[in-house]
């Protein structure tokens, strides 16, 4: 049995702080960590062995009599550093000994040897290949796949890219203008409508939106409808993803989409009839708009500030339910063909009059059978939610793309991708959708009080804990079973 980590010698200290009482400092207490939630995480992998596949899925060419770290416990470890909120590798020096990670990872939390250092997990990153980063994607896909026992009928598949910024000289990490302005990666992500994440998937700062996601969806429909033949696949992404490719070939494989498409003077010119309507309606309703021009933006600015300087909060409301409620909508639809398209397609204009003036979006869309409205507002609107789950792994800090080589950032952006999925399990069992940051303050930095003898190890609790019984329940739907006193 290891020595535990609770027997070092450390010199106690006197501090003069208090003007009646001597004040002690000690290093002589019990094993703590603060962070028990790790535990809920670990069952989840005990449960669908999501990290144990992952771990399958990589290549170890270490001499077998010599590895003290195997490859399960070095992903594992990573994995749940990062949902511990700690995601540097460096951070595995002061970690590898924190008894909840020791014991979610599978050994013993204080006798146990301490897990794998700084430079071991760095090593593990930079000796991926780009054959191992390919069958950990499709794993991801095939995790989802498994635990949805009954096929469902329909999936909707959320396209997007967001931007990663970049600090050193990392491969393939180029400056891009625009909106960006910076040097950065530009991870393509793939979402289900209830946040399940398909796809992470590392590419080039200088790629636009739409590179990779036709190879991706051909690759990603391939594993679904083997899996499910009579699912409905559909698929929504902004206007950054307009490219005929794209459209022919969900065209040609019964793939439904709608995307965004960007506005231009061909759209404008067919859209003149549904601009005037809504503009009209507006009239007839409310009269003129009232911050029209570079004068209304200041009087839209006075109204706000007359709102929110209300102090009666029932009038307030009610004077702010009034100013928003000033909106036409008008939807229309055409045929319309770009240049760089084989085939005319439907596109959907929606148009939104308000005391600002005209606003319009277009949609193009190869649904039918389904109303306008209900096309644009219960189907494509709800890509919003993709937005929300992105900024979700963002918050696991899957920013930190600091290797100098890119199959190490892709390696470690799918490692994030693993502590998503984690997490996201978790947040099923509990029944609550909130944010990373919230869930990880109020589930995964748990304060435990860390025992073991020859036969029992023990984490305990605060009473004063705000969230036990969430904690209880949840464990006890990843098959915790329940503990009966003698």
């Amino acid at each position: 049995m290891k020595k535990s980590t609770t027997n070092q010698r450390v010199t106690q200290l006197t501090v003069d702080l208090l003007p009646e009482k001597a004040v002690e400092l000690a290093f002589d207490g019990d094993d703590v960590s603060g962070n028990g939630g790790v535990l809920l995480a670990a069952q989840v992998e005990k449960l669908t062995g999501l990290l144990n596949g992952a771990a399958a899925r990589l290549d170890d060419h270490r001499t077998g009599s010599l590895i003290k770290h195997n490859m399960f416990e070095q992903v594992a470890q990573r994995v749940y550093q990062i949902i511990a909120g700690l995601a540097a590798v460096s951070d595995s020096n002061f970690l590898r000994s924190d008894p909840a990670i020791k014991a979610a990872v599978g050994r013993n939390p204080i006798s146990g040897e301490d897990l794998a250092s700084q430079p071991t997990q760095c090593r593990v990153e930079n000796a991926r290949s780009f054959k191992e980063l390919y069958r950990l994607s499709q794993w991801l896909v095939e995790y989802y796949i498994a635990c949805h026992r009954k096929a469902p009928k329909k999936l909707i598949l959320d396209f997007d890219g967001s931007a990663v910024e970049t600090f050193g000289v990392q491969l393939n990490a180029f400056y891009r203008g625009g909106p960006y302005k910076k040097f950065m990666y530009f991870p393509l992500f793939v979402f289900d409508e209830k946040g399940w994440l398909l796809v992470a998937a590392l590419r080039p700062g200088d790629q636009g939106e739409v590179q990779l996601a036709l190879p991706v969806l051909k690759r990603l429909v391939k594993m679904l409808r083997k899996a499910w033949p009579k699912v409905d696949i559909v698929v929504r992404a902004d206007g950054a993803f307009t490219k005929n490719e794209l459209y022919q070939w969900m065209d040609e494989n019964r793939i439904s989409y709608v995307m965004g498409v960007k506005h231009n003077n061909s759209l404008l010119a067919k859209t003149k009839y549904f601009r005037a309507k809504v503009k009209s309606k507006f009239e007839r309703k409310y009269d003129q708009a009232e911050f029209l021009g570079k004068s209304g933006k200041t009087k839209k600015l006075t109204k706000v500030k007359e709102i929110r300087g209300t102090v009666n909060r029932e009038e307030r409301l009610s004077k702010n339910a009034a100013f928003e409620e000033r909106r036409a909508r008008v939807y229309g639809e055409f045929m319309y063909q770009a240049g760089s398209w084989d085939r005319e397609r439907k596109v959907i204009a929606r148009c939104d009059y308000t005391d600002e003036g005209l606003e319009v979006r277009y949609v193009v869309t190869n649904i039918i059978g389904l109303a306008t409205g209900d096309i644009y507002e219960k189907i494509y609107c709800k890509r919003a939610l993709c937005e929300m789950w992105i900024k979700n792994i963002k918050e696991t800090r899957c920013d930190r793309l600091s290797c100098g080589q890119f199959k190490a950032n892709a390696f470690r952006l799918l490692l994030h991708a693993l502590a998503y999925t984690l997490m996201h399990q978790v947040q099923l069992r509990l029944g609550e959708k909130t944010s990373i940051a919230q869930f990880q303050r109020n589930f995964i930095h748990v304060a435990v009080h860390v025992s073991e003898d020859r036969h029992l190890v023990r984490f305990r609790i605060a009473r004063s804990y705000h969230a036990a019984k969430m904690f209880r329940l949840c464990s006890k739907r990843l098959a915790a079973g329940n503990l009966v006193a003698a």
